[in-house]
């Protein structure tokens, strides 16, 4: 699996037309005999903020937290916590089974699984 991203700058959030801020997250991959594994740093993002589509061969993850609200009756003095929202594009160059892939949230972390397509699994071949 080829992963092609962009040069991490983390003290410069990258800019779209409409202005939107997007950051990009830490993420690994890993690989089996059976599919990949796509697990992506998302700190304060909740399933309901997590979008995730295939296209041809790219995986794009955009992940949005919600902005956390000073309670009722209290007045904030410092946030340090900003509201952040993440995109990632991965382009994979092997074949992937899309109508298996699964992806949860869990402690900050989204894991993606991408089973791969049959084509693209080592076989093993019987010589007669």
């Amino acid at each position: 699996m080829k992963c092609e991203v962009e040069k991490r700058e983390d003290q410069a959030p990258v800019q779209t037309a409409q202005q939107q801020s997007w950051r990009k997250p830490w993420f690994t991959t890993s690989e089996s005999e059976d599919g990949y594994l796509v697990e992506v740093y998302v700190p304060g993002v909740n399933k309901s903020g997590v979008e995730i589509a295939f296209e041809e061969d790219s995986l794009d993850i955009t992940a949005r937290r919600s902005d956390a609200k000073t309670p009722e009756g209290w007045k904030a003095l410092r946030r340090e916590i900003a509201h952040e929202d993440y995109h990632l594009r991965l382009h994979l160059n092997v074949p992937v089974d899309t109508s298996a892939i699964k992806a949860r949230v869990e402690d900050g972390v989204l894991s993606i699984e991408l089973p791969k397509a049959e084509e693209a699994k080592p076989r093993k071949i019987a010589v007669s």
